[in-house]
């Protein structure tokens, strides 16, 4: 299968970005968290403007960035595979720079046939041509499907966030 790349049109695109940006975030969720269905948690997230016009607005200004990635993937026939978005960063002290795979997401019908991987090969392309030194990307702690596919691609651990549920005053 051909993959065809295109650029993120932020208006034409923006109900399928945001509906697969909050499926990401629910995957990535804390087990806390997924404690409501996918549709409540939804119907939260979406209820949180000024959440979903930050999110989507800082997509768009990192789109700007020559050597970020902000695209659909397309099959030949014009069937969405998925998207995905990598920003860039460059420190202008030391000049230590890296590309930071902020999202990536492959339609259900289209996984497990490689596409992710491409993609992965793809940023990584870009990723050296831009001058990165690493390419860094992250996920939920219970996201074993990332993970795994993470470690194969000879992703490695480089730091750790922890996170503490706290009962509510007065509970025990």
């Amino acid at each position: 299968m051909e993959l065809v790349h295109r650029s993120i049109d932020f208006e034409k695109d923006r109900d399928y970005i945001l509906e697969r940006h909050c499926r990401i975030n629910y995957a990535c969720e804390s087990a806390w968290a997924r404690e409501i269905s996918y549709s409540d948690y939804r119907a939260e997230w979406f209820s949180l403007k000024s959440q979903v016009s930050g999110f989507y607005g800082y997509l768009e200004r990192t789109a700007q960035d020559n050597h970020s990635i902000a695209e659909i993937i397309e099959t030949e026939d014009g069937r969405i595979v998925g998207y995905l978005w990598t920003t860039f960063s460059r420190d202008e002290e030391s000049g230590f720079c890296f590309v930071e795979i902020q999202e990536i997401y492959i339609e259900e019908e289209f996984r497990r046939h490689g596409a992710a991987t491409r993609l992965y090969e793809y940023v990584e392309l870009k990723a050296r041509h831009s001058g990165a030194k690493v390419i860094r990307v992250g996920t939920g702690s219970g996201n074993r499907t990332s993970i795994q596919m993470y470690e194969k691609l000879g992703f490695a651990p480089y730091r750790y966030e922890f996170e503490k549920t706290l009962n509510k005053v007065g509970s025990s």
